[in-house]
């Protein structure tokens, strides 16, 4: 479901102060986002641990911090003999106005370990923009099913359609398959 027009925060400001009755809604409406927002998101990440559980058996995953309340959070899966060094990550960060997903490297456990070209070359392979930085050997900017999930539409989306659930699952396990042979071998080296 997608709105026909946005919604004008003045005619929502003008509303609010019509009468005290939308003053009190208004106020009760404000401290419930946090909650629901958190609702919606919890079942979705319920979700994808799932799907993604289901197609990547025998892997461990993660929730790290609280999305869209803590400036950066992610979502981590990894093999048991990958943790503490590597592993597939979705992240929301700037409170999920940015999500990035790929292959997270942990520096303060790996810090002498050079980066791994190949893992790089595998995640370009499917996502041309992806990028070394700091925390991942292969980090990927998402476009799709959307780059902003503060927007009320995707919460939406990210709510109730399996559509979206299915995109973001899809390219995780993308990542993990095409690296995860790479990082047994990294992982297997002294």
């Amino acid at each position: 479901m997608t709105m026909k027009s946005p919604m004008k925060s003045d005619s929502i400001q003008t509303f609010i102060i019509a009468n005290e009755r939308n003053l009190r809604l208004a106020a009760v409406v404000s401290e419930a986002w946090s909650s629901a927002r958190e609702q919606l998101v919890a079942g979705f990440l319920g979700r994808l641990r799932s799907y993604m559980g289901a197609k990547l058996k025998g892997w461990d995953s993660i929730l790290w911090n609280r999305f869209f309340v803590d400036s950066e959070s992610a979502f981590y899966l990894w093999k048991p003999q990958w943790k503490d060094q590597y592993s597939v990550a979705l992240q929301c960060s700037d409170y999920g106005t940015k999500m990035v997903f790929g292959v997270q490297r942990d520096a303060r456990y790996i810090r002498s370990r050079p980066f791994s070209a190949d893992v790089l070359s595998a995640v370009r392979a499917h996502h041309a923009s992806a990028s070394s930085r700091t925390w991942w050997e292969a980090a990927v900017t998402m476009r799709s099913p959307a780059a902003n999930w503060q927007r009320p539409e995707v919460l939406w989306q990210m709510h109730k359609e399996d559509k979206f659930l299915k995109d973001v699952a899809e390219q995780l396990l993308e990542v993990a398959q095409a690296t995860e042979g790479i990082i047994d071998s990294l992982i297997s080296k002294p």
